[in-house]
This record gives C-alpha cells, structure tokens and sequence, in this order.
C-alpha cells in the first residue's frame, strides 16, 4: 500500500528501496559488533531505538487487533493471551528462543505470500493514479527505508556475530532482493484497489486466498512484535533491575498507543519514526565510538545467548 499510492513513481521508488536496503543490511551486519557496544553507552540511541520499537509494536498490536475479529470473544482473548504469552518467553529466553519461532515462520510466511502474490499477478484492471507526489516520492522511499530497517537493525546486528564476512555480504543481497520482489509483487496486486483501505491487500483478494492471505498478515505481525519485544527489553536491560517492569514497559506503551489505530499510526507516527531511524542509524554506524567505562547504560549480553 505504502508504494501504491505513488502511482507510475511507485516502480522506480522499489528499485531505488532495493539499493537501499542492500546497502544499510550489509553495513549493519559488518559494523553490528560495534553498533551494540555504542548502543549501550549512547543515550541518544537507547531513547531513539525505544520510541522507534514502540511504535513499529503499537502499530502491530494494531493490525493484530484488525485482524481478531471472530464473534466469539473467548477466541479473541485466548489467541492475545497466546501471543502476551510468547511475548513473556521471549523477554526470558532472549534470541536463542526467538530464533526457533522465526527461522520457522518467516520462511514459511515468505513462500505463501510470494505464491498468492504470483497467482494474482495481472495487468487487467490496473489504473495508475494520478498522484501529486511526483519526486517527493524518492525521499518517501528513503524514508521507508529507513524506518524499516531502523526498527530491525539492533536485530539484525546480533545475528551478524554468528556470519562470516562472504555469509554477510551473501544475506544482505539475498535480504534486500526477497524484499523488492515482495514489494514489486504486491504493489502490482495493490494497483488494482482503492487506498482508503487499512489493509486494502484482504480486499483484492476473495475466498480461501483472502482467508490465508489473514493468516499470513498475521504471523507478519506477530513476529515482528516477537523481534521488538526482544529489541526493546534488550535495550531497557541494565537502566532498571526490575524486570517485570521492564517487560510492561515495553509492552504496555504500546498496547497504549495501539488504541489510535493501524491507519492512524502509519500515516502519522511512521514518517516521525522514520527521521528518528535515520538519526538512529547514523548515531550506530557513521558517528565514531570510543567507550567510556563511566558512560555505561546497560548490559544484556546474557540474553542475546
């Protein structure tokens, strides 16, 4: 949806968002090492990384909110209580037990989104908007760049330890051209609806498609919760001792701010949280760091484990 509205500007603005996201995956998971031991020295960026993961969480809760929407209220409640639940193991267990849950379902979520998307792939009804955004839309890419790889990117530094130099290179390629193929699949898909539309991708689709495209939606945003909840509290981690609070705030804020509604924070809260990716990005990676013993805000190494 976010590329859609761009009309005829919105191809070129996927290719640009490839080089893009090509560029900032390989710096993060060269520099990761470094950007983590900045991130728990920089005040900036522990205030920053916390707004943005607030954020990207409320606007998750949202979409998950969206989509539960069965008569049955018990349902509603057991399928949240299941997700706080997991949420609450992640805090514990930290990225070991996140990595089970993901290296799981993303692939699996990966391969049905592009299978429904393909399968849907036609010119036939597509009508380019007329847009006034013209060049503006190129920053507008950048900006989604930005900001989704900014919500992501003390995630993606953790697993860059594990990477040899030939793997990193080899997975921020692989990474960014998964993530152009989807946009440049779905933006095709998205032409063909209208945008007032909070998730205009279950509207073009009809039947048992529409049903699993819900499903996949909803692991989406699910696990990307699951990965903020776990960027949150790492970065709270060592500024409180208390870690039942730790785990509410980083959960209750955005349960808060949840209640403005997905559309709201997407349209309002995204590009404030863009600029503060950006900021973020170059505090981690572009301003030099020389630690100070004295300087210290938190240690959460054993739960990177």
């Amino acid at each position: 949806m976010f590329f859609s509205r761009f009309g005829i500007y919105s191809f070129p603005c996927i290719f640009l968002s490839f080089f893009i996201f090509w560029g900032l995956f390989h710096l993060i998971l060269t520099k990761g090492e470094v950007a983590l031991e900045k991130l728990k020295h920089s005040k900036l960026s522990f205030v920053i990384n916390l707004i943005i993961c607030t954020i990207f969480s409320s606007a998750m809760f949202a979409g998950t909110n969206n989509l539960l929407k069965f008569d049955n209220i018990f349902i509603n409640f057991l399928i949240f209580s299941i997700i706080l639940l997991i949420c609450f193991i992640i805090f514990k267990k930290g990225l070991k037990f996140l990595n089970k849950i993901n290296y799981f379902l993303i692939p699996f979520m990966i391969i049905v989104l592009f299978a429904l998307l393909i399968s849907n792939l036609s010119f036939k009804g597509i009508t380019i908007p007329q847009t006034s955004y013209g060049g503006l839309s190129v920053f507008y890419a950048l900006l989604y760049s930005l900001l989704n790889t900014s919500n992501g990117c003390v995630l993606i530094a953790e697993l860059s330890s594990s990477l040899t130099k030939r793997q990193k290179a080899r997975v921020s390629f692989l990474s960014a051209l998964v993530l152009m193929l989807i946009l440049l699949f779905a933006n095709v898909v998205l032409l063909r609806v209208p945008f007032d539309e909070d998730m205009p991708m279950l509207s073009v689709l009809s039947g048992w498609q529409s049903v699993v495209m819900m499903v996949i939606i909803f692991i989406g945003c699910v696990t990307t919760l699951f990965s903020l909840v776990f960027t949150s509290s790492f970065s709270m981690r060592g500024l409180c001792n208390n870690e039942f609070l730790i785990f509410l705030i980083s959960l209750i804020a955005p349960l808060v701010c949840s209640l403005l509604g997905f559309n709201f924070i997407v349209t309002y809260l995204y590009p404030m949280a863009s600029i503060l990716g950006a900021v973020l990005l170059v505090d981690l990676f572009f301003i030099p760091f020389f630690k100070r013993a004295d300087n210290k805000i938190h240690s959460s190494g054993k739960y990177t484990k």
